[in-house]
């Protein structure tokens, strides 16, 4: 096992969105991403809180750029959150990608798909983290995991 983790940063903006920057990295593997949200992050952040998690249901955000249909046409950060096991073991599952809109240079795109375990300890110190991120009193959201 090796340990694993994912980083959260958050850019407010002055409309009541922010830009997430998410780096997530396991054991060799790293990716990062970047991506605008609004009241979703609230959403998220109460879901985390929630216990237990729901497979059905499970915590996640995503974001990138929309098609203008209301579907997202390039997903550049996702996150999800739900539970592995009966002893209660999280899978956290985090695709990353690169900023590069529809142009020539598409094909050049870096993406990352990073998974780890994580406990609902972790998850519920990320969370408290989260909260304090969005209000501007935190740089920086770490949830630790391990790879298996």
């Amino acid at each position: 096992m090796s340990t694993a983790e994912l980083r959260l940063a958050y850019e407010p903006d002055e409309d009541g969105t922010g830009k997430i920057i998410a780096v997530a990295r396991a054991g060799a593997f790293a990716g990062r991403g970047e991506a605008w949200f609004g009241n979703d992050l609230d959403a998220f952040l109460k879901k985390l809180r929630s216990f237990p998690l729901s497979s059905e249901a499970a915590p996640m955000i995503e974001g990138g750029y929309y098609d203008g249909k209301g579907g997202l046409a390039e997903c550049r950060v996702r996150i999800i959150i739900k539970p592995h096991d009966m002893k209660g073991t999280l899978l956290v599952h985090a695709d990353l990608a690169t900023l590069v809109q529809h142009t020539p240079d598409f094909d050049v795109q870096n993406s990352a798909s990073i998974r780890f375990l994580t406990e609902y300890a972790e998850l519920d110190r990320f969370a408290v983290q989260i909260g304090e991120l969005l209000k501007g009193r935190r740089e920086v959201a770490i949830l630790m995991g391990v790879t298996s």
